[in-house]
Formats: structure tokens, C-alpha cells, sequence
């Protein structure tokens, strides 16, 4: 028994198959999350590795280079690079896509476990984070106190941090500039030298007073006693007061030759909000949870904690996800509605019948609703490109339902009974809207396949579209038969033509236009070559309009986000690019009125652990980033770039400012492409000297042009430091070497930790080092006075020479060989101009041949996607070739239908030219899902020109009655598609730039071709079987 004669016998069953569909459906519709894009893992792992106290070169030498060596045996690994900082190594790991990044992780981690002996002894484990996209804060807060601050520490702890915790799906709570406690131990060297001690005796003397030591246990009788020893330090008047040594008869404590502060750590971090000096606070969630849950969730408890907090204390929000997640979904939702609305009209129009419309009405919420069982089954969440799919899918799922309605209809006109037509008219259609809804679907098989993030946005696109057109055919073969055999009860032969005026006269515009096309179809026929060579000509000024279209990568959201970083002297101190940071939120405050009050931030410097590089912002002592918020694109009159870009002539005349770089847009999108510059030239090669040159000229070259804004190179022009170079002879002399000497010096400048000191079960650092005149003075530095193997003290400058020299700040290295980068944001212009001007500048240069030269960045991401969806777009067009092929049982019919994909791309281009598109991954995907849906039309031709050549008819007369016979169906299918999308290509609303190219795309390709293709395909029909005419004739 055939699926429609089940359904039409056993309508109980199919209805109830149906509504436990529907209570699936909205069950899981109900529990999947929201977020903007897909969830996506990277193929990178980034291991940061924190060695406090040491410089770039330093931190490349011992650990970056150390775990280069051996992580470059991790498996399937693709590329390997690493940045060395102050105090901070990164190390990036690239892999294939598709690789367990978990299993890589594991992997790596074992490989660092055979080198960190190796690492230095004051270097801190390496931490291994993997690269997605819940790495980045869902939320960023702004907390500043005034006379509170002191204690913010605490109040973190016990109110903020750890509250917000356990609010449901936070992953973590990031703290930037926390003001961390520290018992600071200022040693007086001149005091220190007369009573023969070291800092390291000292650190030594106050662990050892420091301690709680079990005794084991004693048993008396019956009983069981522990025994202990505290000795462990419960106030800082007590620490003080710890014996050091007794020199000549006379008790020295601690006091007697340091000063003992409780005060804050010195830091490097300075985040501010409008309100003053504070800190930051950010907000992960965790993978898979629903972003706006867990925004709302943390902005209700931010709510309740505000009120335990005191006055002054202050939490600004500066940073948020969910508006451009809600406002997207939203827009996009309502984008559905309307496309459904529209289809519904486009039905209603042509069939004219409220039951035939009903019909068809109800296979479109079974068809979009089984997409949202498969969203919760795989794990997914409702986003941009999921509902993108819907919203394409949602003027397609009627036409299978329409195209077996029309068949039905026909055979009870004829006399059938409504239960017999509802069987025969849906098997006799089966075959053809199975052929027609595969050629469509056949299209998304190599996008499922494709890598990179391309393939992660796109995959669910192409699978829940062809879910949704699966679940409309299957509706078509079992829902609107069995509706049919119920709802057309009444419908008698000839019954159609019994209607008003209205109907009367909608079909005599119908007839008129159909006989209106069959003239021109047969005026197109019998002049072929005209018709081809006016399509060919129309084709060929398109494709060379089309040369000029520009080319990018991802579209950039205009999520409201306005962020500048900038960049002092190398060597500023992080408090003074912190005091430059205030006045470019100045800048920010008098030049963007459209900014929302309280969203202004900046966090200058650099975090100890390089917290801020692992989510992807810019850090250093030289440098700052500020950012704020803008309302919505609706809401003011400029976008986001051109906000940012009013900043540019205030910020470029600091002249305390040497770089800086604007965005404007989304910290998001950003992120998605993994904050790379749509421009960026790697320049590599043994020579340093050589690759600073080039590097340099490169810079100034495309500086110069149009092209570019914000071009910066990391060529590193090196900080000034003072250096002390051993003289190892007299060192020897004097029995010591240069480790001790370092070691000590480090002691004496950086410090030495002393142990811990306990209060209210927190802990808390205790710091010994020389005092801050003693060792911020350049001059002073040649006294710290080292302790040698006989116990005595020797001046540094005895065994060394202090001198001024130069470091570098940050040195980069890409598979295992130092590396350069210059790059650049573009002006105006689309990336692959900027790429072609690019190539035509390095061409022009006078590039040594020891360096080697690479385009990367957006460009090189965009170059391997188009790659991939060439080859998708070729396999696609042989995969519809080979569907119809099948169908037709002939190798020259679809070749004729597929005339009507080159005619495709007329509408694209012209679509293109009229809104100012560029060839995106968006609309690329767009131009390969238009392959598989314009040879439809040309199916609907050509099987039923064979039809009618079967049932007799002469050829030209067969062409001429199946173009106007099939017009309808061919209107009422494109029309349902092309509305279905008009609401996403018109949208104004946030996250458009996603999804508004694709719906224009769309609609200008399928436009055009139905057009072209209503005369084109049945005038190549014509020329292939003009031999068989002929024999007709005599």
C-alpha cells in the first residue's frame, strides 16, 4: 500500500502521526537556546604560560621556544606560532578542521608534561584553553567605589563574584585590575648589608616562623589526641617583630631593617569606567547554555547585589550580547511571519478557494516545525542561520503540496470521487515532486561537508532547509492527500467555473496573461536564434558588469559597538597610557551623542596571567582599549563604522598616540574571524634586520594609498632597559657566579615570596624586596649587594657593568621562525580590491630574497572558503544534472533545463549593482542554493512539453500549450519563494548585514531566471528537437 492511499484510509492515524509531530515540535522549540551564530569550537588551542618578572626575550628563549619544540609533534597539527611578552608566553596551536580538538588538547598536554621541567623555575604551568565561541563575555561590567575601595577586594568575594557563580549557566567570572592584597616587605640595602643578611636568609627566616606543623598523635587511655604546632603569623605586628638574627649581642627583628606594609599589589591593570579607576567584570557562560537565560539571570542577581552594596560602590554595564542576539532573532521572527503571510496571499490569489487554500495552509507548520526536532536532537540553538533556513524553506514547502492539489483537483473535475482523486492525483505526481523537491535539496549535500567556519555557519542552514523540504514532500504524499479526500467533498465536476465576479474576473487577467506569454513564446520559438543571441548578449554584459563587483569575506554586524585601542611609546608606563585612555574617553563622550550613558570603558596595560588576550582583546603596558555601546541602528542616523571613524581626526592628534586602530561594528563578528584584519602581510626569514625593513617600507607604501585605514605593523622597535653584564672573571674571583648574581638581583627588584599570610581564611602574598627608592633608581642599582659562598657581601657594581640597552617587547614567531606582520583595516573598499592592491604593491617593492612573504589575514580566510564553494557550486550543478537525468531516463532533457542556471546569475548580478552587494560568503551560498531551485521551473516545461508530445501533439504546438498550461504553477511556486524572502532582504533591523545579502541575492536570481527561463528553455527545447519537427512536416 502507497503512502497516499494509507493516508486517505487511515486519516485517524495520520492526524495523530501529525499532532505528536507538532507536540514534538514545539516541545523542543520551547527548550532550545538562543544565540547568534552556531555554536563553534575552533580548531586552535592556546597555551599561555606566565613567568612574572621576565622580558620578551626571555620569555621566548625559555618557554616559548621550549614548548614550540615539543608541541610541534602534537598530531594533525597545521601550523604552530607564538607570541613572548612581559611576564607571558603564548603559544597557538592550528589544526585541520575536523579534528577532535579534544583529543589534541589531551595530547599536548602530555607533551608539555616532558618539558616543564625545563621551563623556568618561576614560571607558572602552562594553562591549555580551547578557541569557541562561549569564550567570549556574554556580559562586561564596570565596578568602581571610592571610599569603598579598599575593601572592594572582599566585597567581590563575598557579594559579587561569588554570588554570580551560581546563577544558572555562568561558566566563569573574570576579574580585570582586582585590587589583590599583599603584605610588602621593603628592605632598607644599607641596613641589610650592616647586619650581614640576604633577602634570601630573610625569606627563609620568616617561612620558617610561618609555620603549623603536625606532631602526629598521642593516645592516652581511651582517648586520641592530635598534636600540632602552630606557629603561623596572625597579624602584621607580629611579623614585624619576628627575630631575624643576633648581631653583637643586640636583637634585630624585621622592623629594625624593613618597612612592612599592607597594602595592594603594584599593578599593571588599570580598567576605568566613566566613574573613575575601578575594575572589570566579566561574564562567560557556559557551552550550550541559552545566552539571554543567562544574561537575564546575571542582570537580575547584578540588581539584588547592587542594593547590599554600599553607595559608592557602582556595577556599569559596558558590554552586551544579548541585544544583538534578541534584536536578530526578533527581526528575523518577524521576518518569518511575514514571509508566511505572503505566502498565504500568493495561494489564496491563484487557487481562489479557501478549502484548496486550507489544504496547502496546513503542511506548512509540519514542515517548519520538524526542523525544531532536529535542532534539539543535534544539539543546536535557534539563530541567525537556523531561522534563515525557515525563512527560505517557509515559500518552498507549499509547492510540492500545490503541484499534487492542482493534480487532484483536475481528476474530480473529471468525474473522480474525492477519495479515489486524492489517491491517483498524489501517486501520479509522486515521482515528479520527489525528482523536483531532491534537485533542490542535492544542492545543500557538499555544503554539509565543507570545513572552516563557513562550513559551521552554512551546515545548519543546508540541513535544516533540506529537512524542511523533506517534511514537506512527505506532507505532500500523505497531509494533503488525506485533507483532499475530506475538504473536497463538495467540489463537483465543473463546480470551479461556478463562482462570482470577483473570480471571474481575476481569470480573465489570468487567461489574458497566459495567452499574452504563448504569443511571445511562440514568436520566441519560431525566431531561435534571435532569442538565444539577445539572452547571450544580456548574459555576457551582465558577467562583465559582474567583473567589477567587489569580493568580502563575512559581513560585519552593525551590533552598536564602537571600539578604539591605541598605542603609546614603547616603554610607556601602563599608568601613563592609562592617563591617555582618559583623554580619548573624552574624545568618545564630546564626538557620540549616540552613545548609551554608563557603556563607556577602558582597560589600559597588561594582566599578569593574559587574561585579556584569551578573550581576545589587546594588551600591554603601551596599550589601551576603549569601547562603548550605541543604541540601535534605528534609532540614529549613522552605522556604527561611520561613528568611528568621526573619532579618527581628534585621537590621530595626541601626539603621546603612535598607533591606534578603530572599529566599528561587532566585538562578536570580530571574534568570529578570530580578530584577524582584512588585510595582513606576514613577512618571515632569518635576517631580523632585513624582515624590520621590509616590514617598514611595506607600512609606509600602503599608507600612502586610498586603499587602507589604521595600517600598523608589530615590527618591535625594542624598550629601553637597563642591563647588567657580569664580568665572570672578577665574579669567580670573588666566589660568585652569574646565576647567583641574577637570581639576587631578581630578589632585590622583582622580590622573593616570603610565604603567606593567613587572615579570615584568605591568604595572602607576603613580598620581600628592596624599598622602592632603593630599586627604582637607576642609579642605586649598582649597590644591591649580593651575598657570595663565604657569607660575604659584595656590591654589584664590583662584578658587573649597569648599562642602558634595548629589548624587544614582543616577539612573534610562526612555525618556529620569527615573523612580522603588517596590517590594515580598508577604506571603503571591498577586500578583494584591498587584496589586489596589496599584490600590486608587494609587486612593486624591492623584496630581498631571503624573506619570505604571505598574504593572510580575512583575505587568505576569504580566498580558501570561495575555494571550497567553487568546488560545492560545480558539485552541486553535476548532482542537479544527475537528478534530473535520472528522472527524465535521458541525457538531453536536462541539459536543456540546465540553461536555465548561467541565466541565473543575470539577476544576481544586476541585484548586486542596484543594492551595492559584493560577492560574500553570504550571497555565494545564496547563488549555489539558487542552482538547485531555478531548473524547477525549467522541470515543469519540459515534463509536460513531453507529456503532450506523447498525447499527440506537434512539437511547437506542444512547447506553445505546455508553457501557457504550466504558467500558473510556475508564477504561483516563484512568487511563494520570492515573497517568502522579501521580508529578510528588506529588513533594517540589527544583524541584517548576516542575512539581508542572502534574501536579495535570492530573489534577484530567481527573478530574472523564471523570467528567461519561461522563453529560453522551451526555445533550446525547440533547437534540440527541431530534427523530429521536421519529421512531423512531411
Amino acid at each position: 500500500m502507497k503512502l497516499p492511499e494509507v493516508a486517505v484510509k487511515r486519516p485517524v492515524a495520520i492526524a495523530m502521526l501529525f499532532f505528536a509531530i507538532l507536540l514534538f515540535g514545539i516541545v523542543s522549540l520551547v527548550k532550545l537556546p538562543l544565540d547568534i551564530m552556531p555554536e563553534m569550537e575552533l580548531p586552535t588551542l592556546t597555551v599561555i604560560t606566565v613567568y612574572p618578572g621576565a622580558g620578551a626575550d626571555e620569555v621566548e628563549q625559555q618557554v616559548s621556544k621550549q614548548l614550540e619544540r615539543v608541541l610541534s609533534g602534537t598530531e594533525h597539527l597545521k601550523e604552530i606560532s607564538s607570541q613572548s611578552k612581559e611576564n607571558v608566553s603564548f603559544v597557538q596551536l592550528q589544526f585541520d578542521w575536523g579534528t577532535d580538538i579534544t583529543s589534541s588538547a589531551n595530547n599536548a598536554r602530555d607533551l608539555i608534561e616532558l618539558v616543564k621541567n625545563k621551563l623556568p623555575r618561576d614560571a607558572h604551568s602552562p594553562i591549555i584553553f580551547k578557541v569557541n565561541s562561549s569564550l567570549m563575555p556574554v556580559l562586561v561590567y564596570g565596578i568602581t567605589a571610592q571610599e569603598s575601595y579598599n575593601g572592594l577586594n572582599k566585597l567581590l568575594d563575598d557579594e559579587i563574584v561569588t554570588k554570580l557563580r551560581k546563577v544558572p549557566g555562568v561558566g566563569s567570572v573574570m576579574i580585570i585590575g582586582r585590587p589583590e592584597r599583599e603584605i610588602k616587605i621593603n628592605i632598607n640595602p644599607a641596613k641589610l648589608s650592616a647586619y650581614n643578611l640576604s633577602l634570601n636568609q630573610i625569606a627563609t627566616i620568616l617561612k620558617a616562623q610561618n609555620l603549623s606543623i603536625p606532631g602526629g598523635n598521642v593516645k592516652v587511655g581511651s582517648s586520641d589526641f592530635s598534636v600540632r604546632v602552630p606557629g603561623e603569623i596572625e597579624s602584621v605586628d607580629e611579623l614585624r617583630d619576628i627575630t631575624l638574627i643576633n648581631f653583637n649581642g643586640k636583637v634585630i627583628r624585621l622592623k629594625d631593617v624593613a618597612d612592612v606594609v599592607d597594602e595592594f599589589k603594584d599593578t599593571d591593570e588599570f580598567p576605568r569606567t566613566k566613574n573613575g579607576k575601578g575594575l572589570t567584570l566579566m561574564i562567560q557562560k557556559q557551552s550550550g547554555e541559552n545566552t539571554l537565560n543567562v544574561v537575564k539571570g546575571v542582570r537580575s542577581k547584578v540588581a539584588e547585589i547592587q542594593k547590599t552594596l554600599p553607595a559608592d560602590v557602582r556595577l556599569d554595564e559596558v558590554m552586551k550580547s544579548d541585544e544583538l542576539i534578541s534584536e536578530s532573532i526578533n527581526n528575523l521572527s518577524e521576518s518569518l511571519w511575514y514571509a508566511l503571510v505572503f505566502v498565504v496571499i500568493v495561494v489564496m490569489a491563484f487557487l481562489r478557494s479557501w478549502r484548496q487554500s486550507l489544504i496547502v495552509f496546513i503542511t506548512i507548520p509540519f514542515s517548519l516545525i520538524v526542523a525544531f526536532i532536529v535542532m534539539f536532537a543535534a544539539g543546536w540553538t535557534i539563530n541567525i542561520f537556523s531561522l534563515m533556513s525557515l525563512i527560505v524553506a517557509s515559500g518552498m514547502v507549499v509547492d510540492n503540496a500545490i503541484v499534487v492539489l492542482e493534480n487532484i483537483t483536475q481528476h474530480i473535475e473529471k468525474g473522480s470521487r474525492p477519495k479515489q482523486a486524492s489517491i491517483f492525483g498524489t501517486s501520479e505526481m509522486g515521482m515528479a515532486i520527489s525528482a523536483s523537491t531532491l534537485t533542490t535539496i542535492v544542492v545543500f549535500l557538499p555544503m554539509i561537508f565543507m570545513g572552516g567556519v563557513v562550513g559551521i555557519m552554512f551546515k545548519q542552514l543546508a540541513i535544516l532547509t533540506s529537512v524542511t523540504l523533506i517534511a514537506s514532500l512527505f506532507a505532500a504524499l500523505t497531509l494533503t492527500p488525506m485533507a483532499s479526500s475530506r475538504l473536497l467533498e463538495g467540489l463537483k465536476k465543473g463546480e470551479r467555473r461556478k463562482h462570482g465576479k470577483l473570480y471571474q474576473l481575476s481569470e480573465s487577467m489570468f487567461t489574458a496573461l497566459e495567452g499574452g506569454y504563448k504569443k511571445i513564446l511562440a514568436w520566441a520559438v519560431f525566431h531561435k536564434t534571435i532569442t538565444v543571441v539577445i539572452v547571450a548578449v544580456v548574459l555576457a554584459i551582465s558577467l562583465w558588469v559582474g567583473k567589477g563587483l567587489g569580493s568580502d569575506y563575512i559581513p560585519e554586524f552593525d551590533a552598536g559597538d564602537v571600539v578604539a585601542v591605541i598605542e603609546t611609546e614603547v616603554g610607556t608606563s601602563a599608568a601613563k597610557t592609562d592617563s591617555i585612555a582618559q583623554l580619548v574617553m573624552t574624545i568618545f563622550e564630546e564626538e557620540i551623542p549616540e552613545m548609551i550613558p554608563g557603556s563607556l570603558a577602558a582597560t589600559s596595560g597588561q594582566t599578569e596571567d593574559g587574561l585579556l588576550s584569551s578573550v581576545g582583546f589587546s594588551e600591554g603596558k603601551n596599550v589601551s582599549t576603549i569601547m562603548c555601546h550605541l543604541t540601535k541602528p534605528n534609532k540614529r542616523k549613522d552605522n556604527a563604522r561611520e561613528i568611528a571613524n568621526r573619532l579618527r581626526p581628534r585621537i590621530a592628534a595626541i601626539p603621546e598616540i603612535e598607533n591606534y586602530k578603530l572599529l566599528g561594528g561587532s566585538i562578536i563578528s570580530a571574534a568570529i574571524t578570530g580578530n584577524k584584519k582584512p588585510i595582513e602581510v606576514e613577512i618571515s626569514g632569518n635576517n631580523f634586520q632585513s624582515i624590520n625593513e621590509t616590514a617598514e617600507l611595506l607600512t609606509k607604501q600602503m599608507r600612502e594609498s586610498s586603499f587602507y585605514s589604521d595600517v600598523i605593523n608589530n615590527v618591535d622597535k625594542g624598550k629601553l632597559e637597563i642591563q647588567i653584564k657580569v664580568d665572570k672573571k672578577k665574579a669567580s674571583a670573588l666566589a660568585l657566579n652569574s646565576a647567583m648574581i641574577g637570581l639576587q638581583v631578581r630578589q632585590s627588584i622583582y622580590g622573593t615570596e616570603a610565604g603567606e599570610y593567613k587572615e579570615d581564611g584568605d591568604e595572602y602574598d607576603i613580598m620581600i624586596r628592596y624599598e622602592p627608592k632603593s630599586r627604582n633608581d637607576i642609579n642605586q642599582i649598582k649597590n644591591i649587594q649580593l651575598k657570595n659562598l663565604l657569607n660575604q657581601q659584595i656590591p654589584l657594581y664590583a662584578v658587573a657593568d649597569i648599562e642602558m640597552g634595548t629589548s624587544p617587547l614582543q616577539i612573534n614567531r610562526k612555525d618556529q621562525q620569527r615573523v612580522v606582520k603588517v596590517m590594515a583595516d580598508l577604506n571603503n573598499v571591498s577586500l578583494g580590491e584591498g587584496q589586489q592592491e596589496t599584490k600590486r604593491i608587494l609587486n612593486d617593492l624591492d623584496i630581498p630574497s631571503d624573506i619570505d612573504i604571505k598574504i593572510a589575514g580575512q583575505t587568505s580566510e576569504q580566498g580558501e572558503s570561495f575555494d571550497d564553494l567553487y568546488l560545492i557550486l560545480i558539485l552541486g550543478v553535476l548532482m542537479v544534472y544527475m537528478v534530473m537525468a535520472a528522472q527524465f531516463e535521458s541525457f538531453r532533457d536536462p541539459f536543456i533545463i540546465m540553461f536555465a542556471i548561467p541565466v541565473t546569475f543575470v539577476g544576481v548580478v544586476w541585484a548586486f549593482k542596484i543594492t551595492g552587494l559584493t560577492l560574500s560568503i553570504t550571497t555565494f551560498v545564496g547563488i549555489i542554493m539558487l542552482m538547485g531551485i531555478v531548473v524547477n521551473n525549467g522541470i515543469v516545461l519540459v515534463d509536460y512539453t513531453n507529456l503532450l508530445r506523447q498525447r499527440g501533439y506537434k512539437l511547437y504546438d506542444a512547447i506553445q500549450e505546455a508553457g501557457r498550461s504550466r504558467l500558473r504553477p510556475v508564477l504561483m511556486t516563484t512568487l511563494t519563494t520570492i515573497l517568502g524572502m522579501v521580508p529578510m532582504a528588506t529588513s533594517s533591523g540589527m544583524g541584517r548585514e548576516a542575512y539581508s545579502p542572502l534574501g536579495i541575492t535570492m530573489i534577484g536570481g530567481l527573478l530574472v531566471s523564471t523570467l528567461i527561463t519561461l522563453l529560453l528553455v522551451p526555445t533550446i527545447y525547440a533547437i534540440f528537437h527541431d530534427r523530429e519537427r521536421k519529421g512531423e512536416t512531411k
